[in-house]
């Protein structure tokens, strides 16, 4: 079954008539991602934003959810830099390596003996990783992300996919 949906979104998406994933100067974009998380093993949510400087130079802030799994989540806030090319001539498509900060807020739950052990950490740390985009039309934009975030005590590996209108 899960095949099938992917095949027919593949299918409709390579059916939309040629969009430019070649941004443009001053291009903005904003839209809902989900991932996964491997600091806590779980689902990461969150918004993204993305401001074009040029057609290779974007800054991408983004906010996320990392739900509580393994008695942790967190609050996640990054600001990357994209560093995109044309895959084809089309131009639909863009990979992008991506380099930026990260603020992780992590929160520690749990009880010992009836006594209660949270805990809270704050740190920030760096981000490395590649990016994919497919541009669907003049104002959507479907994105995969991977990305390792080097921080402290709570490094991890995120994996994300996007939908983003494009204004």
């Amino acid at each position: 079954m899960l095949k099938r949906i992917l095949l027919a979104t593949a299918l409709s998406i390579g059916a939309i008539a040629g969009a430019s994933a070649q941004t443009a100067k001053g291009e903005k974009t904003l839209g809902p991602r989900v991932g996964y998380i491997s600091e806590n093993s779980s689902v990461l949510a969150g918004l993204s934003f993305r401001y074009t400087f040029s057609q290779h130079l974007r800054i991408s802030p983004a906010i996320g959810c990392a739900f509580r799994n393994h008695d942790r989540d967190a609050l996640l806030i990054d600001v990357d830099m994209h560093f995109p090319f044309g895959l084809s001539e089309s131009g639909r498509t863009a990979l992008y390596p991506l380099a930026g900060i990260t603020f992780n807020s992590w929160n520690r739950h749990g009880r010992v003996n009836d006594v209660d052990v949270s805990g809270h950490a704050n740190r920030f740390g760096l981000n490395a990783g590649a990016g994919f985009d497919l541009r669907c039309s003049q104002s959507l934009m479907l994105n995969m992300e991977a990305r390792y975030c080097l921080v402290k005590s709570y490094s991890s590996f995120i994996a994300t996919v996007g939908i983003s209108y494009i204004f």
